[in-house]
């Protein structure tokens, strides 16, 4: 079980994509923030959303020691409240085709859109979901050593993010 988890350059940009994605995505503050969601509910339901994609999945994922508490400003300074975001990898890769079904089914019973993506050449596969119990998760498939990995991304909540930090409610 407590096996290292390498982060390959690739397996790094595909996280970032998403996670990019979840803040451009809270950049509009209210819009996007659930005023009424405490912090503890947005963390608890990441964690439940990536757990049971990596279930769904099998095999042995690690997580990043997340979840991750982030701010729901963007580069701007705009927007307000807090967000989680969860990451797991495994260093073995699955069934990708069968692996972005299984998600893709899954995320749409859950109320997730979903949508699949592939890097030119075909390199890096993958199914975003957005909605329902996430802001934003990814699958992603790399040929290029780094894996598989499920990040997610909470809806924004009402909370301070230094306020926390400072608290060590990470």
């Amino acid at each position: 079980m407590g096996s290292s988890t390498r982060t390959t350059p690739v397996a790094a940009i595909a996280s970032m994509l998403v996670i990019g994605a979840a803040v451009a995505g809270c950049a509009g503050g209210s819009t996007l923030t659930h005023p009424t969601q405490k912090p503890e509910d947005a963390r608890q339901s990441i964690i439940e959303l990536v757990d049971a994609a990596t279930q769904a999945l099998g095999g042995e994922w690690n997580s990043e020691g997340g979840p991750r508490l982030g701010t729901c400003a963007n580069e701007r300074g705009e927007g307000e409240g807090v967000k989680y975001t969860y990451i797991k990898r495994r260093t073995d890769r699955g069934d990708r085709r069968r692996d972005i079904r299984t998600l893709e089914r899954l995320w749409s019973d859950g109320g997730l859109d979903t949508d699949r993506f592939s890097t030119g050449g075909g390199t890096m596969v993958g199914v975003n979901g957005r909605g329902g119990a996430a802001l934003v998760i990814g699958y992603n498939s790399s040929d290029l050593g780094g894996g598989d990995s499920v990040v997610g991304t909470s809806w924004c909540a009402a909370g301070d993010f230094v306020e926390m930090r400072e608290r060590g409610e990470e």
